[in-house]
């Protein structure tokens, strides 16, 4: 592809995937398949990152080749227009502004990752109670075996719980966009609003209107493909901290003089 996501981040001053990552507040596991099959980028994530990086969605997902020098919007000729004096005096104010972006930012993921802890918690005591312990120790799950076993199992019951949870939450969807939709004369289809945001279902064959019915399961298709990227997050978000935690534990194991996961995990 000539002009690769990659190149695109790189010639934007992003040296690795992580830190443009951060940058357009996506996780890096997911930014770094983004990089690796552009095509599938979901369209609100090529919006993001096309705004950032001030170039086309096109050019994001690899349809059409971009010169770098295509990419200078407004504000980098303003800057090629100043002094070099007062390059310096923006240089430096950008570099505060920089620092303390990134305190932010880090402030921001010290959240996330203490929500994704709170999460492996609350979903190892589900998963303890399905195997009939009434213990809800975290750190005691792992006696019940080989740790990397266990871990694959945590992780498996996870998911499954996840899409029950997000099946659920498309069937009340449903129920409620069914007596709310509307017919939308204007866009030529039917308009539903779910937990705050537009959906427009457009009739493909304007002779043939879509009846509600067909326009509700095109939008369940919508929203299970929308929910199925934001669940792969959230476990991705899981299992880095059920990873963290493991490897705090073992470290303090360690400290003691033994391990609690028997040198397996």
């Amino acid at each position: 592809m000539p002009n690769s996501l990659q190149n695109l981040r790189k010639e934007a001053g992003y040296r690795t995937a992580k830190d443009f990552a951060e940058a357009v507040d996506i996780p890096a596991p997911t930014y770094t398949r983004y990089e690796q099959e552009p095509a599938k980028i979901p369209i609100e994530r090529a919006w993001i990152i096309a705004d950032f990086l001030g170039c086309t969605i096109d050019a994001v997902v690899g349809r059409t080749p971009i010169k770098p020098s295509e990419m200078r919007g407004p504000v980098q000729r303003a800057y090629d227009a100043l002094s070099d004096k007062n390059k310096g005096l923006l240089d430096d104010y950008l570099d505060y502004i920089q620092y303390k972006d990134g305190k932010e930012q880090a402030r921001d993921r010290a959240q996330d990752q203490r929500r994704y802890e709170e999460l492996v918690q609350q979903y190892s005591r589900q998963f303890y109670e399905s195997m009939g312990s009434g213990e809800a120790d975290f750190i005691d799950l792992v006696s019940l075996g080989d740790a990397d076993a266990l871990r694959a199992r945590f992780l498996e019951f996870v998911e499954t719980r996840l899409a029950d949870e997000r099946d659920r939450e498309i069937a009340d969807a449903l129920d409620m966009a069914e007596s709310v939709g509307r017919r939308n004369a204007r866009d030529n289809g039917w308009e539903f609003e779910v937990a705050g945001e537009r959906f427009l279902i457009r009739d493909t064959k304007p002779k043939e209107p879509l009846s509600i019915e067909l326009a509700c399961y095109k939008l369940s298709n919508m929203l299970s493909a929308q929910y199925e990227e934001r669940d792969r997050e959230v476990l991705e978000g899981i299992t880095s901290a059920y990873d963290g935690m493991r490897r705090r534990r073992n470290a303090f194991a360690h400290g003691l003089g033994g391990s609690f996961d028997n040198n397996r995990g």
